[in-house]
C-alpha cells in the first residue's frame, strides 16, 4: 500500500513538472517572436506607411495609391470653374502652389503636380452662370516620372473620394479613356484656363468644350 501511494505521488508530481514546463515553453515562444521582431503592436498607420495600398478594394492597376491631399482648399489654388450646363454640374478645380509657380515659366507640366476637381450639384443664378449646391465628389489627378499606367495615360495617375476624403475608387481605366481625348494638352481639359491662372494668379472661368460631365 505505501509503495502503490509512493507510485501514485511520484506520478502525480512528474504530471506537473510536464504542465509546468509546457507553459514555459510557450511563454518563451511568445517572447522569441518580440524579440525577433514581431510588432504586436502595429496600427493600420504603420502598416499602410509600408504598403501604400492598404486597404484598398477596387482596382489599382499595380501601380502607387494617389492620396487625399489634406487641406487641399487652403493650400492649393482655385484656378478654374467650370460649368458643364446640360448637365448641371459645377467643377471647381485646385492646383498644388509649386505646380503653377513653375508653370509660370515652363510651358511644361511639372512632375509632382496635384490636381483636385470637386464637382457639385448647381442651379442656374441670375446672371445665367451656375451656383454650386451641394459637394458631390471629389477627383485627384496627380502627374510623376515614370508613373505611365499604359501607352496613352501620360504620367497622370487618378483617384476618386467621397467629400470627406475616403476613397471610392481608385482605378485607372475610366478615367485614362476620358482623358485621353485630350493627350495634346497633357491629357488635361483644363490645361488653357490652368496655364493663364499661372501666368495672372487669377481664378479662371470656362464653359466645358464637352456635351456633358462624366464625373459626377
Amino acid at each position: 500500500m505505501t509503495s502503490s501511494k509512493w507510485i501514485s505521488g511520484l506520478a502525480i508530481a512528474l504530471i506537473s513538472a510536464a504542465i509546468a514546463l509546457t507553459h514555459l515553453t510557450a511563454s518563451n515562444a511568445l517572447t522569441g517572436l518580440y524579440s525577433f521582431g514581431y510588432d504586436h503592436s502595429s496600427t493600420a498607420e504603420t502598416r499602410s506607411a509600408s504598403n501604400p495600398n492598404y486597404g484598398e478594394t477596387t482596382p489599382t492597376n499595380d501601380g502607387p495609391f494617389v492620396q487625399f491631399p489634406a487641406n487641399y482648399q487652403q493650400q492649393f489654388f482655385h484656378y478654374v470653374t467650370v460649368d458643364c450646363s446640360n448637365s448641371g454640374i459645377v467643377r471647381q478645380m485646385y492646383v498644388n502652389r509649386a505646380a503653377l509657380d513653375t508653370l509660370k515659366t515652363s510651358n511644361t507640366i511639372p512632375s509632382s503636380t496635384v490636381i483636385v476637381m470637386e464637382t457639385h450639384s448647381a442651379r442656374r443664378g441670375s446672371n445665367g452662370r451656375l451656383t454650386p449646391t451641394r459637394l458631390n465628389n471629389v477627383f485627384i489627378r496627380e502627374k510623376r516620372d515614370e508613373w505611365q499606367v499604359n501607352a496613352d495615360s501620360g504620367e497622370w495617375r487618378s483617384a476618386w473620394y467621397s467629400p470627406s476624403g475616403s476613397l471610392v475608387s481608385n482605378g485607372q481605366t475610366s478615367c485614362i479613356g476620358c482623358h485621353t481625348m485630350v493627350r495634346e494638352r497633357d491629357y488635361l481639359f483644363t490645361l488653357p484656363a490652368l496655364m493663364a491662372a499661372a501666368q495672372t494668379k487669377q481664378l479662371q472661368y470656362q464653359e466645358t468644350e464637352f456635351g456633358t460631365s462624366v464625373c459626377r
